[in-house]
């Protein structure tokens, strides 16, 4: 049985920490939020802070917290263990993307990408090398992206990679695309501001020589950052990493 940590335990983390104590499959050594509130009644230790001897115990680590805390644990966490990470727009700042894959080779560490609130990943990462434009609309609420617009609104359009530092909380779909695909500054982006809406909507567009591939993906929201179906998806992620087959590995 594996054992899994969390860096951060919100909406998602709770779905995970609830799945694995359900399916039996791995076991929770430690909960680091500090905002954390204990109503899956897990026994195991709480924390503000990172604590190296229980990261010394643990397999995996799972981060749902924010961009800004992963990259502050990830030297210690990759020392001890693997990590699957929600985060996915850290990986748009070139540094430490780097430092990633420098300190995967250095301790011999895997990081893993969850499919989250997106069909078919699988399938851009496999066709990353033909792939001649890929363009992500995401479609929100003003409150999801932290704005109090009255109309529908054009809110970015550009290149990914600017993106992830502008709404790093609401692009991690885009960050994920562009990782599997064609990369951070291939990849368009484009966000629109909507209060008539309370879903998160991604429209994918993907081209390639003699292939035109649209993904339209709609999930229930209702101002949340997080959608419907993203915890599921998180879940089945999860069960692919603990028995080693199907994930999206970056490193």
């Amino acid at each position: 049985m594996k054992k899994v940590g969390f860096l951060g335990c919100g909406k998602i983390g709770k779905a995970l920490a609830k799945h694995l104590i359900e399916s039996k499959e791995g076991e929770i050594t430690f909960v680091q939020d500090p905002g954390f509130v204990n109503d899956l009644d897990l026994s195991c230790p709480v924390l503000s802070q990172a604590d190296e001897s229980l990261l010394a115990q643990t397999d995996l680590v799972i981060e749902c917290a924010t961009a800004n805390v992963l990259k502050a644990n990830l030297e210690l966490i990759l020392k001890h263990c693997d990590l699957m990470l929600f985060s996915v727009t850290t990986f748009s700042e070139k540094e430490t993307e780097e430092k990633i894959r420098t300190l995967c080779k250095e301790y011999g560490h895997k990081v893993y990408i969850p499919h989250g609130a997106i069909l078919g990943i699988d399938g851009i990462f496999d066709g990353h090398k033909i792939w001649n434009e890929v363009h992500i609309t995401t479609t929100k609420s003003p409150k999801s992206l932290g704005r109090t617009d009255t109309e529908r609104t054009l809110v970015y359009d550009g290149p990914t990679r600017a993106v992830c530092s502008l709404y790093p909380r609401n692009v991690n779909v885009h960050a994920c695309i562009a990782l599997a695909g064609i990369g951070f500054d291939k990849t368009h982006s484009t966000i629109i501001s909507d209060p008539a809406v309370s879903t998160n909507a991604h429209l994918i567009t993907l081209k390639g020589d003699g292939m035109d591939i649209t993904l339209d993906i709609s999930s229930y929201a209702n101002g949340a950052v997080t959608g419907a179906y993203t915890p599921h998806s998180a879940c089945g992620s999860l069960d692919r990493v603990l028995a080693a087959e199907g994930a999206l590995r970056f490193v």
